[in-house]
């Protein structure tokens, strides 16, 4: 095969660049700082010496860079243009002047070339050389070259040059488009100060206007200082970075960098900090800037008054609707309190369905708390959305700010949130103004919540079994597992005393874990008693109802303490089935029969769809509530109701248990009624387990010495 003559020529220099290492010396040249980076990414794949040198890092370092942060200045878009025109051979070689910080800080001048290698990989390689001693010469010559005036104006910021006696020697044309209203007076020799008054007299600088003199002083001091970087907003609306600094000769070199675009963004953001961004209305960082900005210029005998607005029945329709027909509704209660509320300085929404009005007003308590009436008759309009209507109400608390109170308003914000809860306890559709016995009653909740936490960490909460009876056979049919707390302090403690604070501090799940456990484990003991028929009842909480893993958590329990399903009994209030919460509690309910659990309805015949929840769940017994047992014995009309529920379970085929049983007259009548299940002091009290074997033991022993007696109508009776 013939060879090319040239190719091996050229084969044999590149040979001898490698053993002479004649590559790596041009390319440590001092005199130039030599980058290359792949044209791709960015990232830089070598650097010489003596561009490490200038960068302030070892070549390890150097690798984890981009060509943009090395070169102060030159964005990745700007590199990006530049690389897709080399690549494109238009120009082959980009040779330009860069004004820039260096490592230290400090403005540098540098005379930069890029060119771009196709093979093996799209690279580009840049030569820098630092001409910054030519400015400091043009500077203190005060003579604008061509070279350097090319420079400045290649620049997309404004550039300035002062001398040391502070007059212009030089200014680009970006310089003169930013400061519109002072390009007149920009002329070589003319003072800053002189410039600066020109424009200011012409209402170039908006912090200016109404204060010349004063901002003048400001600004001729900033000015003054050896190296300076401040912001600045013109008139035109147009926002300045102005990067002042010291040259050798006591001149002064400046740059104008429009940051407009980050201002704007700025605002956007700090918008949004303040800004609910579904409704558009404040936030809660919002709204409390708003009331210490209010409180600060009240006039006399004004007064701020909080209404925080709780929407009732929200969740439901977020359950049953979707989140688009939740979203739709804040919208649009959003825009009604806004209407509603004309005269109000702000409306906030504070939470998610939660929304809060301040009105800075004269009124009177009474007077405010007919405006909260007309706010939740106004919520409780129905909703057309997608035409299906939405149906919400509105529970408000109401906080009065008084500037002559020892209070703050932040205290006003609290009590406002304590009247709310105080109006929700109340039941849906109140309006409660604040008092301090609320703050009161709210500490000892929270310090009755601190206790509660303490207690479940160190196990002082465990369940108490009551027995339940059939009285016409004396067999013990099950028992209700009730939870009590023995404090170190108070002693045992029953449930109405803490329910209700851990169920506002969310330890509901915590408390029945306890009650649930312990109930699985005493089912599996009373069967080692020869009680194999006999189940524990447990309440079932709101919580622990709303779970979509009950079904799964309590066969868990089973198996676990090796019972069956049958082995407990499900206790559920009406209320709970009526709450706005429910969608997922009615699936569970369904759920937790399909799996074999028995539901029993408690508190029968104190709510208010008693005969509707019977047909539209599998309920296996109904405990009448003890307010309909107390004094049956004696009270004719009691007897009349008791009986009509206890007739109306017979036909649908539904058990009935009377709890709450306390005496034998009470037991007598309930018999002859035909209720012969029974709970109650005068059967047991609720015990713990440890003491409840003894009275089984007992209970037997009084069924076959007879103690229970029986007779046709009144079956056994103790």
């Amino acid at each position: 095969m013939e060879t090319d003559p040239n190719q091996a020529a050229s084969f044999r220099m590149m040979v001898e660049m490698t053993e002479r290492n004649i590559l790596r010396s041009a390319f440590d040249m001092p005199i130039v700082e030599v980058y290359a980076w792949d044209a791709a990414t960015f990232k830089i794949v070598v650097m010489n010496d003596l561009a490490l040198d200038a960068a302030r890092m070892t070549a390890r370092q150097s690798l984890q860079m981009h060509a943009h942060d090395l070169l102060d200045g030159l964005t990745q878009e700007r590199l990006a243009r530049m690389t897709t025109r080399l690549r494109l051979r238009h120009p082959r070689a980009f040779t330009f002047r860069l004004l820039h910080k260096d490592h230290d800080g400090n403005a540098r001048l540098s005379r930069i070339v890029l060119r771009y290698i196709d093979e093996p990989r799209g690279t580009v390689i840049a030569f820098v050389q630092n001409i910054t001693r030519h400015l400091d010469a043009l500077t203190a010559a005060h003579v604008a070259q061509d070279m350097f005036k090319t420079a400045i104006e290649s620049l997309p910021d404004g550039f300035v040059l002062y001398d040391a006696d502070d007059r212009l020697v030089i200014c680009n044309e970006k310089y003169r488009q930013i400061y519109k209203h002072s390009a007149a007076a920009m002329f070589v020799g003319q003072t800053f100060r002189d410039i600066l008054q020109y424009g200011l007299d012409r209402g170039e600088y908006a912090a200016g206007i109404g204060r010349e003199a004063e901002w003048l002083t400001e600004r001729m001091a900033a000015h003054t200082r050896a190296n300076v970087t401040v912001e600045q907003e013109l008139s035109s609306g147009q926002w300045l970075r102005i990067v002042e600094r010291k040259t050798s000769n006591g001149g002064r070199v400046g740059l104008r960098i429009d940051i407009t675009e980050l201002k704007e963004n700025e605002a956007k953001l700090e918008k949004f900090a303040r800004t609910d961004p579904l409704t558009g209305l404040m936030n809660r960082r919002g709204l409390t800037e708003k009331l210490a900005e209010l409180s600060g210029k009240l006039a006399t005998e004004e007064r701020i008054a909080l209404l925080h607005i709780d929407l009732d029945k929200f969740k439901s329709i977020n359950d049953t609707q979707g989140h688009d027909a939740g979203d739709f509704v804040l919208t649009h209660c959003a825009n009604l309190l806004c209407e509603a509320a004309r005269s109000a300085e702000a409306v906030a929404r504070v939470g998610g369905d939660e929304f809060i009005v301040l009105l800075q007003t004269t009124d009177n308590a009474e007077e405010i708390t007919a405006k909260s009436k007309e706010i939740i008759n106004l919520i409780s309009t129905p909703i057309s959305f997608r035409k299906r209507q939405c149906n919400v109400g509105a529970s408000i608390g109401i906080a009065i700010y008084d500037p002559t109170d020892d209070h703050n308003v932040s205290d006003a914000l609290t009590a406002a949130d304590i009247a709310l809860n105080v109006a929700k306890q109340a039941g849906r559709g109140q309006s409660v103004v604040f008092e301090q016995c609320m703050r009161d009653g709210a500490v000892k909740l929270v310090q009755l919540a601190h206790e509660i936490r303490l207690g479940l960490v160190a196990g002082e909460f465990e369940p108490f079994f009551q027995p339940q009876v059939n009285t016409k056979t004396g067999e013990i049919i099950g028992f209700e597992a009730l939870i009590r707390w023995r404090h170190p302090q108070r002693g045992l403690v029953p449930a109405f005393e803490f329910l209700p604070a851990a169920e506002r501090a969310g330890l509901m799940p915590d408390i029945d874990e306890v009650v649930v456990e312990g109930a699985c484990a005493a089912a599996a003991t009373m069967q080692t008693w020869g009680l194999a028929h006999a189940a524990v009842s447990i309440n079932m909480s709101m919580p622990l109802l709303q779970d979509p893993e009950i079904v799964a958590r309590l066969k868990g329990y089973c198996r676990k303490h090796g019972i069956k399903p049958d082995n407990l009994r499900l206790e559920l209030l009406e209320s709970t089935l009526l709450d706005e919460r429910s969608e997922q509690v009615v699936k569970n309910v369904h759920k937790l029969i399909q799996a074999g659990f028995s539901v029993e309805l408690d508190d029968f015949g104190t709510g208010h769809a008693a005969i509707a929840t019977l047909r539209k769940f599998s309920v296996s017994r109904i405990k009448i509530d003890r307010s309909l047992v107390k004094d049956i014995d004696t009270d004719a009309e009691l007897r009349v109701i008791t009986g009509a529920i206890i007739n109306l379970a017979a036909r649908l085929g539904v058990s009935v248990l009377a709890e709450g049983v306390e005496t034998p007259d009470e037991q007598t009548a309930l018999n002859t009624m035909g209720c012969v299940l029974a709970q109650g002091y005068h059967h047991g009290r609720p015990m713990p387990l440890e003491a409840l074997r003894n009275w089984v033991l007992d209970h037997a022993a009084m069924v076959r010495d007879a103690t229970y007696h029986h007779t046709p109508d009144e079956g056994l009776v103790r």
